[in-house]
């Protein structure tokens, strides 16, 4: 190989002997445009010079420049301005007495560069010949470079056996950039290029961003822009302008900024605002399009519970706007809800006047989900005068169940066009169901005639008085008639339950529980609010008539603001004599008590009765025919062992009907 050729004519010449192989191990072009050769040193016998040639194009031929006779000297540098312009072709040929001459051939590499646009730099070059020198086949071109204002060494850039190269620099504002091609052989003998040197200049602005909103921050109430951010590399920040034409107001510092609060624009006003990036070199970017920020205005109407909200529209979405958002708070705080969304610049808004602030603000939605807000309106509502005092003193219900007497109890030193009454069933909503005009009287009373029993149906009622607007109502407490629940516990014995009575502030004194049939009201029981229940012994259940009667009476504590002692009573109940059944659910076989399990029936049809009692497998354990006849809790002579066993009754009732029941009964110890 070359390279190995010229390292053994070196080293063999250095003691004495000879080598054949004779070649140019590498070529260097200097800054200056010197060029310099490196060759192997050729055998001695015979040798009378070096002659160093060069190719002239204009004669087609290589012309000698130079001689060497010293054969050690297998180096040799020379002025090769050509080498600037184009490759050169260099020979150095080995002179021998013999005219057996030897030989070699080598190109310049000769490197020229395209700036097809700034910051790419194509570069190209020419090889070192037709063929590489041995020694160099396998080996890359490498890439250097420097800039002028840079005082460090040259750079490496890249490697390639091709022999192209396209280079991005780096942001450079404005300097004068270098390049040099090398490629070294086996042994490091290094051929250079010429060096080439071009201005660079930046110029190109970045890349505008993307301005996406102009909106407003609803906690801060202050105007905030933002943005996608350029996709340049280069960029150095962003500068926000105002108006038409628009005036920088503001920079931004940071390639990845992408919000702006505007400190000094009023969220009152209309404030048109765009972004544009720049560049380390402070090249600006085409500025975006202009965004205007929404301004809410809030109106409302004395004594009126409206609020007519109106917006300039958001028209600056890339997208298109969808819809608007009208978002509304009671309160100094918590939290907004949407109360309506909206394709109109205008809605009005119904409050509760009650309360004494109504926040609002819009929120602009465009057609790929970005979001706009407008600044917040607040209005103060103030309080009208309200009655004083209002109450129901009374409600009672009358014996039919569907007629309920109120007493209502108001502060008349208020004139107002008339009183509300409400009404509310089974926990339901409250629905007016009266107006009641203004007497001037403090005391009103009204009867209510009810679209279902009140024993049947839970009510309860709410008393109201209107502001000077009629828009905001002062309610008495809620008061709910009682409701008594009567049950036949045994044949002689009634119980009674009923829901407290809840309508005065110095609460229930007593309860007085009334038993009738077809006689006056008889009254049982004067008691103290200790229950809300009560058991009615009657002696002579079985033979009165078919349907006892009860209602309760509530007896208030102390005199109430009216001057009276008020009295309410509940609806009225009753219990049917009907055929009577106790069906005991444990019993204890082995005991000298409560050893037997016998269902105790009254008022059942003769003969109709049976009882049949199964284990938990289903097997048949007991079967008997006499109301009389119980199960000691054997099977077959044998105590049956503790747990949960099924029975199984059936008899007609005093109605004629065929009654089954069934359950379990437990044996225990």
């Amino acid at each position: 190989m070359k390279s190995l050729a010229c390292l053994l004519a070196l080293v063999l010449s250095a003691i004495g002997l000879s080598a054949q192989g004779f070649g140019i191990c590498c070529v260097e072009v200097g800054e200056t445009s010197e060029a310099t050769l490196a060759f192997s040193q050729p055998p001695e016998t015979g040798f009378e010079r070096y002659e160093i040639m060069t190719f002239d194009n204009a004669l087609q031929d290589y012309q000698v420049v130079a001689t060497i006779t010293d054969i050690t000297q297998t180096t040799f540098s020379f002025p090769l301005p050509e080498a600037s312009n184009g490759s050169v072709r260099c020979r150095v040929r080995a002179v021998y007495s013999s005219g057996n001459n030897l030989q070699d051939d080598i190109s310049t590499i000769y490197l020229a560069y395209e700036q097809n646009q700034e910051g790419i730099i194509r570069l190209v070059w020419t090889p070192l010949g037709e063929q590489m020198p041995q020694g160099s086949e396998t080996k890359p071109y490498k890439i250097y470079r420097k800039r002028h204002s840079d005082t460090a060494e040259w750079s490496f850039v890249a490697s390639t056996e091709a022999t192209s190269h396209t280079d991005s620099l780096p942001p450079i504002c404005s300097d004068t950039i270098y390049y040099k091609i090398e490629v070294e052989n086996d042994n490091a003998c290094l051929s250079r290029s010429n060096q080439i040197k071009l201005a660079v200049t930046d110029t190109r602005p970045p890349e505008a961003p993307t301005l996406n909103s102009n909106s407003i921050d609803v906690d801060l109430q202050q105007l905030t822009l933002n943005w996608t951010p350029s996709n340049s590399e280069d960029v150095y920040g962003y500068i926000v302008c105002s108006g038409s034409p628009c005036v920088a107001i503001d920079t931004i510092w940071g390639a990845d900024a992408s919000t702006y609060q505007c400190e000094q624009c009023s969220v009152e006003e209309l404030n048109s605002l765009a972004v544009m990036a720049f560049d380390t070199c402070f090249n600006t970017s085409l500025r975006t399009s202009t965004h205007t920020n929404m301004v809410l205005n809030a109106l409302r109407n004395d004594c009126s519970d409206k609020v007519k909200l109106s917006w300039n529209a958001y028209t600056d979405f890339d997208s298109g706007t969808e819809k608007y958002n009208i978002y509304y708070r009671e309160g100094e705080s918590g939290s907004y809800n949407v109360v309506l969304s909206t394709q109109n610049t205008e809605e009005t808004i119904t409050i509760d006047v009650s309360k004494p602030l109504h926040a609002f603000y819009i929120e602009a939605v465009s057609n790929s989900g970005i979001t706009a807000r407008s600044n917040q309106r607040t209005l103060s509502v103030d309080a009208e005068t309200q009655v004083d005092f209002i109450e129901i003193r009374r409600v009672s219900v009358r014996e039919n169940n569907t007629d309920i007497e109120l007493e209502l109890y108001v502060d008349a030193s208020i004139v107002v066009p008339f009183y509300e009454l409400r009404r509310s069933e089974n926990g339901g909503s409250y629905i007016k169901i009266a107006n009641i005009p203004y007497s001037g009287n403090n005391t009103l009373t009204y009867i209510d005639n009810l679209p279902h029993s009140a024993a049947e149906s839970s009510f309860s009622y709410v008393f109201a008085a209107p502001d000077r607007c009629g828009l905001v109502y002062k309610t008495s407490v809620a008061v709910s008639p009682m409701q008594l629940s009567v049950k036949s516990i045994d044949p002689g014995s009634n119980l009674l339950t009923w829901t407290p009575y809840n309508g005065w502030q110095s609460g229930v004194g007593e309860y007085q529980v009334f038993r009738f049939s077809q006689s006056e009201p008889v009254r049982l029981l004067s008691s103290f609010v200790t229950s809300n229940s009560y058991t009615d012994y009657e002696a002579d259940v079985l033979s009165s008539s078919d349907r006892t009667y009860y209602f309760v009476q509530a007896v208030e504590a102390i005199e109430g603001a009216d001057g009276k002692t008020q009295t309410a009573n509940s609806a009225c109940d009753y219990v049917k004599h009907e055929t009577l059944i106790y069906i005991p659910n444990a019993f204890m076989p082995k005991e000298p008590e409560n050893n037997i399990f016998k269902p105790v029936c009254h008022f059942i049809a003769q003969g109709s009765y049976s009882l049949r009692v199964y284990n938990r497998m289903g097997e048949l354990l007991f079967v008997s025919n006499e109301p009389e006849s119980g199960w000691d809790g054997r099977y077959k002579g044998e105590f049956c062992p503790l747990g949960t066993y099924v029975y199984h009754i059936e008899y007609v009732n005093s109605q004629g009907e065929k009654v089954s029941r069934q359950g379990t009964v437990a044996i225990v110890q």
